[in-house]
């Protein structure tokens, strides 16, 4: 029995950053212990990715295709990248040999993912344990089932998830995928290891996609612990990020992380992503001496009906000003999440945007706003007129606006001229780094 999982290519101007699918690699993982052969292949960094493709995936019995992997699965890009990869694996292929699509879109909705893909099935959820789950039920009579689990998304219990075995980073060219990261005190392009400690997050923000559901479950710290020694000591990284939605929302969990972190002496720099209103002083203060050297805040906007809008009104600007001021007095850069393209955004609501980060002076990432399937501000997209004409292309609309404002691009230049080149946005640090040059000046989306 043969897998190949395979992540599909994207321009780099829509991700100026490519980390671990960290999912892929621990369903690896579990199909390695079953006994299955596994191959690989990231098709972001494949230097030959046709011929590697025509290699592999003649020979497999199933080849899963990953739409998003868990570092973006909250805010799933367009879905042409993998339907077109799909195209190219029909043309390499024969029957029984299945295609299978994973990540966000399946999930979200899996008959529209497979009629726009042309997938043979849809695997809904935490895919680690669904494309197992597939092959287990493929191998015992050729399943011509079209979705995975039938009854739902497969979501792992807390139990699952404290005997999740440690992904298979030797299948992975690890020391390839980067990240920003702090050397020096200063932020840079550097090389980086994906952590994913926790699953789910209670605060169900309107715009975000929750692909492991509300319930907050915890994996316990001794296998995390597991996971970055191993990313450490085998493969030479030393710069983390860890993915968890709201990393702080367990004190104890956290604390208990930091402890075994120094007493470890592992000697690494690490970012990890919260919300302003789950910050604790105690609790930062452990992260700084393990090795944090900043937090990502979903910031949003500094206007609070554009936070309200989006479900992120609980915060007010004290409590955010004093989120940052606490970060910093703790030794840590703060970095923040910022979205504009609103329906109700407004020059004015930029020029307030493009002046906090400058008061401020924060690392940021921006990104434009659009409604996605499966979250609270898309619930009317998958019965709209647009989503039954062109199915998932509707991501990939074209408009003269700002996002899903009535702001007209060509209009707001001095609004793009301020982030284009904004030293303090992190896309800028990425590239400047790498030297990609430049990018299209319509384009705004970091995250």
């Amino acid at each position: 029995m043969r897998v190949l999982l395979l992540v599909p290519s994207a321009p780099r101007t829509a991700q100026p950053l490519v980390q671990a699918p960290i999912g892929m690699l621990h369903a690896a993982s579990k199909l390695r212990h079953m006994g299955v052969t596994v191959d690989f292949l990231d098709l972001r960094l494949a230097k030959h990715p046709h011929s590697e493709l025509r290699k592999l995936a003649p020979t497999s019995n199933i080849v899963a295709v990953c739409s998003s992997d868990y570092e973006l699965a909250q805010c799933y890009p367009s879905l042409d990248y993998a339907k077109q990869c799909i195209e190219t694996l029909r043309a390499l292929i024969q029957p029984p040999t299945r295609i299978l699509c994973v990540g966000s879109h399946a999930t979200v909705n899996p008959k529209l993912t497979l009629a726009y893909t042309g997938a043979d099935v849809a695997i809904r959820g935490e895919f680690e344990w669904a494309i197992p789950e597939f092959v287990t039920e493929w191998r015992s009579s050729i399943s011509e089932t079209e979705t995975w689990p039938a009854q739902g998304p497969r979501i792992a219990s807390e139990a699952e998830l404290a005997s999740l075995e440690a992904p298979a980073f030797d299948i992975a060219m690890m020391d390839k995928y980067f990240s920003e990261g702090f050397e020096d005190g200063e932020l840079r392009r550097v090389k980086s290891g994906l952590v994913l400690g926790n699953r789910g997050c209670p605060f169900g923000c309107d715009f975000c996609y929750l692909i492991s559901g509300r319930k907050f479950r915890m994996r316990p710290v001794s296998s995390v612990i597991r996971d970055i020694a191993i990313m450490v000591k085998e493969h030479g990284l030393r710069h983390f990020f860890f993915l968890d939605y709201t990393f702080t929302l367990s004190k104890k969990w956290v604390h208990s992380l930091c402890v075994e972190l120094v007493a470890r002496s592992i000697d690494v720099s690490w970012l990890c992503q919260t919300r302003v209103d789950c910050l604790d002083v105690e609790v930062l203060s452990a992260m700084r001496e393990a090795g944090c050297k900043g937090v990502w805040l979903g910031v949003e906007s500094p206007v609070l009906e554009q936070r309200r809008y989006l479900g992120k009104g609980k915060f007010g600007s004290a409590e955010l000003e004093d989120a940052i001021s606490v970060i910093r007095s703790n030794g840590m850069s703060p970095l923040a999440f910022v979205m504009v393209g609103l329906p109700n955004e407004t020059e004015l609501t930029l020029r307030s945007l493009n002046e906090w980060l400058a008061r401020t002076n924060v690392y940021y990432a921006v990104s434009t706003f659009r409604r996605r399937m499966g979250t609270p501000l898309g619930e009317d997209l998958q019965h709209s007129e647009v989503v039954k004409t062109l199915g998932w292309g509707y991501m990939d609309i074209k408009t003269p606006f700002l996002g899903e404002s009535k702001l007209e691009v060509s209009k707001i230049k001095w609004f793009f001229d301020y982030h284009e080149t904004n030293p303090m946005r992190v896309a800028n640090v990425l590239r400047r780094n790498e030297a990609l040059g430049n990018t299209a000046r319509s384009y705004l989306g970091d995250s």
